[in-house]
């Protein structure tokens, strides 16, 4: 996969059955607060405990075009979302949630609920109409479809920021459905309020963010069975399945001509850190068309109950 593609695309787990997946490029100044932005698995009445999560920086990466390929800048600065009329090159973050989406940038807010409101007609690209539902915390417009009596999308437009939330039909369980509208609200309450931020609820999801470097690209998933429990996956660590990992992050940060990798590995307990199986696992994927190949000076290091493993590329071959 070319990074050009990648970059496109959200971040998927670090393990498994096919080991680390390819991930996204990413550089610049960072992503900041990401992870103040995710929420509890179950914020809006999902019986889900596990969660996987990425963010990227369109603006971070593209402003490292002096060190990329052509081809893969050009690849990522063409990417655009046409419902909200928002360009790449504006987007500062990108987050990924379970439910929805955060684009936090450079752009105008005013164009933006323009756009959603002016639907399919021969000023907009927009494919879609929205309509006001009302303002929230003050200092946000929300739109929803206008088209559905239970709209599938809403969008929160304000703070510098544009949200967008999906309806949660919670079929699987008990629970009554949540409306897109409440679910860009509940994004709003985590995001700006704190309100059922995962980070300070849960310890085990605390320390995989307190382990992973700000990056540009970055991803956190916490698993909802631990490898190796009666309801988890069974250990492989040639795969990256160890046993008691409890959760896995991954950073990437453009330095000029070099990008550094970053993989995080947490354990359930200090106790059960193997660093011998992270060595095995780097050694299996530092050949031949392993997830590792390309980089260099691997280094594997461990802290606690965290596993790290970092590496470096050169950047003209993202």
């Amino acid at each position: 996969m070319g990074a050009g593609t990648a970059a496109l695309g959200a971040v998927g787990s670090l393990s498994g059955c096919s080991a680390i997946q390819d991930l996204i490029p990413g550089g610049g100044g960072g992503l900041g607060n990401f992870s103040n932005w995710v929420y509890a698995p179950d914020t809006f009445e999902s019986d889900a405990e596990g969660i996987n999560v990425s963010a990227f920086s369109y603006s971070g990466y593209l402003s490292n075009d002096g060190n990329l390929a052509e081809s893969t800048y050009v690849g990522v600065k063409q990417q655009s979302w046409s419902q909200t009329g928002i360009d790449a090159a504006d987007v500062n973050m990108l987050a990924r949630l379970p439910n929805g989406r955060v684009f936090k940038g450079s752009f105008d807010l005013d164009a933006v609920k323009e756009e959603l409101q002016a639907g399919d007609n021969d000023e907009s690209d927009a494919g879609t109409q929205y309509e006001s539902d009302g303002t929230y915390n003050d200092n946000y417009d929300i739109f929803v479809r206008e088209d559905q009596d239970e709209p599938s999308h809403a969008y929160a437009v304000g703070n510098g920021n544009v949200i967008r939330g999906n309806r949660v039909a919670n079929t699987g369980n008990d629970s009554d459905p949540v409306s897109a509208g409440d679910v860009v609200r509940g994004m709003i309450d985590t995001g700006s309020n704190g309100d059922n931020r995962f980070s300070d609820s849960d310890d085990t999801f605390g320390a995989l963010v307190d382990a992973v470097d700000n990056g540009v690209s970055v991803s956190y998933e916490l698993r909802q069975n631990e490898v190796g429990s009666d309801d988890g996956p069974d250990e492989d660590p040639l795969n990256g399945l160890f046993d008691g990992l409890v959760g896995e992050g991954f950073s990437l940060k453009i330095n000029g001509g070099t990008t550094n990798y970053q993989y995080v590995f947490v354990y359930g307990g200090e106790g059960d850190v193997n660093e011998s199986d992270v060595n095995d696992w780097v050694e299996a994927n530092d050949t031949g068309d392993g997830r590792l190949s390309d980089l260099n000076d691997i280094s594997v290091s461990t802290d606690g109950r965290t596993a790290t493993v970092t590496g470096k590329r050169d950047t003209i071959e993202l």
